[in-house]
């Protein structure tokens, strides 16, 4: 049996979300009764301003979240909400009309991750300069989001 899906919450924060996504699923099946478990258990909250950057090895569900949040495939099960709207319940018009407000937007690996940079240091440069934040903060939050990300990740590895 999986584990009760952790969800994310950024530090201080307590604006209600605007993107919330409660323990999806999407299971295909796979011939012989037996199924693929792409996506198991997910959740978290995105609030108005955050940006949500999904990073994983090839094949590990990004896409198929994505396409699970946009409600371009079913979800096997889990609730995803817009804005206070279900939309793993809306159909035709209403759901196209959600959809207007939704954006998947894929990146080249190769264009976007610094092969001279570990895990670790290209995580660390998302923490934005703008914002002062201490460095042990960010060391915290770095090996946080690694380990939260694979149990086998290290900070010091490299892309």
């Amino acid at each position: 049996m999986a584990e009760p899906a952790r969800r994310l919450e950024p530090a201080g924060s307590s604006a209600a979300p605007l993107v919330r996504v409660e323990n999806l699923v999407k299971h295909f099946g796979a011939g012989l009764g037996t199924s693929v478990k792409a996506v198991d258990g997910v959740s978290f909250d995105i609030r108005e301003g955050e940006t949500l950057g999904l990073v994983g090895e090839s094949g590990c569900g990004k896409s198929t979240l994505g396409r699970l949040i946009t409600q371009l495939i079913p979800a096997t099960s889990g609730s995803v909400s817009f804005d206070d709207v279900e939309l793993t319940k809306l159909r035709g018009e209403k759901l196209r009309q959600q959809r207007r407000q939704l954006q998947m937007i894929f990146q080249d690996p190769f264009g976007s991750l610094d092969p001279r940079m570990t895990v670790g240091d290209i995580i660390r440069s998302c923490s934005g300069s703008s914002v002062s934040i201490r460095t042990s903060t960010i060391a915290t939050r770095t090996s946080s989001a690694v380990a939260s990300a694979s149990a086998s990740a290290s900070p010091g590895r490299w892309p």
